[in-house]
């Protein structure tokens, strides 16, 4: 005998105060009779509608970067750097897009991906930023980026620089009585004669001798090396011809971003040095802190270390008043014993390169049967070559015989035991006796952060200055201006983690913020869906902090 046990299922709707609700009910025959034996709540009809699409498999899934676009644009807008632009810049009435705005996002480009001008729009495309701005990424194409650049004269550059920390401070006590002030240069790709003034032929510090460089000057604050004042000049400009230019600006700005509470005291490379500088600095009310060449103050070497008498954090001091650049000056120098056992290894192991490269070129000149050359030509080529290693002041070379000669290569030790000397010193000099020795080491060492923003400008991943894809001073001019915006948004965002016990790397911070996507799927009724990826705790703390929720929107819309 076979027996069925037979449940059937329907769907009942029920009115409830006016309302429609639905159930899935299953029945069965019990002693004969139908029974409701199960019976699930569905709920009104558009709840079931929303089920069954969300049951749905997509059909596209996109990804764009939201992390790092978000939260930079959010900095900018903090502090209105659009608006701070476009109320200096005259707007023509016919543009959609302000100039405002192209810099800002061009700033923002060069802090996370720099990219060309014809690359910014595809950029865009691929993070959140046209929907945060409210307009195609197509729109940014480099015909339109130039077009917003051509209206950026070089007084509206320093005006928007000012402006734009006027409305920092208003927000971030930042600034203190301490600037860093350095020169670099970046090199580019402009033809020899292209008709420009910035890019000229000089001494690269990074980069080919042929290549054409644009130098730039720069001021930075104490602690986040915040960049104050920037200008840009002729790469074959010396730093120190260029100080007496530079100083009265920088002066400037400070005064009127303090308005006169604080005087200025400027810390500088050696490289600036010179008699009429520091004269001048003095002059407009700066005190000066900065470096000497050890091999214009010789008699600074011969001090004996017993007379280095004071320890700062592993560095042994001498403190004296002496002439330096006309006048009686505080003098500390320094003596760092790793630093000398570092630059001894180095030097050393230098000769001893030298020695044997001169050694193999000998023995080869020897193993030949013609073209001989003679022992002055010899001598004069091995010099040339310790010349163009720098070691031509510490050994000498001779070639001795005629059918069995010999190479002779003598250590100059009089000359060794002078460099030997200068290692691990440092010899530095101030304005202010009022500071202890301490403050002055801290002081000087603390030049790396301005040292650090040239690093960051040359990085190769973030904040990037080249390749200069530009060929007039005009141009040349407001792409700098964009990438120091940038240097200055970033660093904003570095300062405000520690403030928060969040210190990251200028690296760190950026990974973890471009690694936090938008994702969307789009289904086949058109439906569009959309969150922000899962975070982990570093990411939702960067989150949190930079307030990135205000650019989540709602999860799920229908497309046009």
């Amino acid at each position: 005998m076979i027996m069925y046990f037979l449940i059937m299922a329907s769907l009942v709707k029920k009115v409830i105060k006016g309302k429609k609700y639905y159930y899935a009910v299953e029945s069965k025959r019990v002693d004969g009779k139908p029974r409701i034996v199960n019976q699930v709540y569905l709920g009104t009809a558009d709840t079931i509608l929303k089920k069954i699409q969300a049951a749905e498999e997509p059909i596209e899934v996109e990804t764009k970067e939201f992390g790092a676009s978000a939260t930079l644009w959010q900095q900018a807008q903090e502090l209105g750097l659009t608006e701070i632009i476009d109320n200096i810049i005259p707007q023509k009435s016919h543009r959609q897009i302000s100039v405002g705005t192209f810099l800002t996002i061009g700033a923002i480009n060069r802090a996370i991906c720099p990219k060309s001008k014809d690359g910014i729009g595809p950029w865009m495309e691929k993070s959140v930023l046209p929907r945060l701005i409210g307009q195609e990424a197509s729109a940014f194409d480099s015909q339109s980026f130039w077009d917003a650049m051509e209206r950026v004269a070089p007084e509206h550059i320093a005006a928007i620089e000012e402006a734009l920390w006027k409305a920092t401070l208003d927000k971030y006590q930042i600034i203190s009585d301490t600037l860093f002030y350095d020169n670099s240069n970046f090199a580019t790709y402009i033809d020899a004669l292209t008709p420009c003034e910035l890019p000229q032929r000089g001494k690269a510090k990074k980069g080919s001798p042929r290549q054409r460089l644009v130098g730039i000057s720069m001021a930075a604050t104490e602690g986040w090396g915040f960049p104050l004042w920037h200008m840009l000049y002729e790469g074959n400009r010396q730093d120190a011809k260029l100080f007496p230019q530079t100083i009265s600006f920088l002066v400037e700005r400070f005064h009127q971003l303090t308005q006169g509470s604080k005087k200025l005291t400027l810390v500088f490379d050696k490289g600036n040095n010179s008699k009429d500088n520091i004269e001048l600095a003095n002059s407009l009310d700066v005190y000066c802190l900065g470096s000497l060449k050890p091999s214009q103050y010789p008699e600074f070497l011969k001090i004996s270390l017993d007379h280095f008498t004071e320890e700062v954090d592993g560095y042994r001091a001498c403190r004296l008043r002496a002439p330096v650049f006309g006048r009686e000056r505080t003098v500390v120098i320094t003596f760092y014993p790793q630093l000398y056992d570092r630059q001894k290894r180095t030097f050393d192991r230098r000769l001893e390169r030298a020695k044997a490269e001169l050694s193999a070129r000998f023995h080869k000149e020897c193993e030949k049967d013609k073209y001989i050359k003679s022992n002055e030509t010899l001598v004069q080529e091995y010099e040339n070559y310790l010349k163009s290693k720098k070691l031509s002041d510490y050994l000498r070379v001779k070639v001795t015989g005629k059918y069995i000669r010999r190479l002779k290569i003598e250590p100059k030790k009089r000359e060794i035991n002078k460099a030997h000397n200068r290692f691990g010193k440092t010899i530095i000099f101030c304005d202010q006796d009022r500071l202890s020795t301490a403050e002055i080491i801290t002081t000087y060492h603390a030049k790396n952060v301005i040292e650090d923003n040239f690093r960051y400008l040359k990085d190769r991943s973030y904040l990037r200055f080249e390749p200069l894809y530009h060929w007039t001073d005009q141009k040349i001019r407001v792409h700098a201006l964009m990438c120091v915006l940038g240097l200055f948004l970033v660093k904003l965002l570095l300062y405000r983690l520690k403030e928060a016990d969040l210190a990251m790397s200028l690296t760190v911070m950026m990974g973890e913020l471009t690694d936090i996507r938008e994702v969307m799927w789009l289904y086949p009724s058109q439906r569009l869906a959309r969150m922000i990826s899962k975070r982990s705790t570093i990411q939702q703390s960067l989150y949190d902090l930079f307030g990135l929720g205000r650019y989540d929107l709602p999860r799920q819309r229908r497309t046009q």
